[in-house]
């Protein structure tokens, strides 16, 4: 008898469908350089993204307030597309652009800003968790 048992899985097709959660945020200089990769805070790790078949996307918020403590800023629900094919996310009609996508994480630019102060505008890029 011969065991059809196979270790040689397929990786996991990326889904944005889901719950995502916030992770850490990666900056990165203009020469590709990352500059710093932190951890949000554990009150901003409570927050959820949630992207549904029906193309709406609900985010629930928390994150520290001007005295630290972990707040609840409520939620919103607004439209969202994605193309798999092309690596486009466009969320409330706002282009995102995709960094990087893997079964369970999900890295996109949040922002552009001169963190260093040198007059170029670095990539603030939040990276998802499922």
């Amino acid at each position: 008898m011969f065991n059809s048992c196979n270790d040689d899985k397929e990786p996991e097709q990326f889904s944005i469908i889901g719950v995502w959660k916030p992770s850490r945020q990666i900056v990165v200089g203009s020469n590709g350089v990352t500059m710093s990769n932190t951890d949000y805070s554990g009150c901003y790790k409570s927050s959820t993204f949630s992207f549904s078949t029906n193309n709406t996307m609900t985010s629930h918020i928390f994150d520290l307030n001007a005295v630290q403590d972990c707040e609840n800023y409520g939620s919103e629900t607004v439209p969202y597309s994605y193309d798999h094919n092309a690596k486009k996310l466009v969320i409330d009609g706002e282009d995102v652009e995709i960094v990087s996508r893997t079964y369970n994480e999900l890295q996109f630019v949040s922002d552009y800003d001169d963190v260093d102060g040198d007059g170029v505008e670095e990539k603030i890029i939040t990276v998802f968790v499922k």
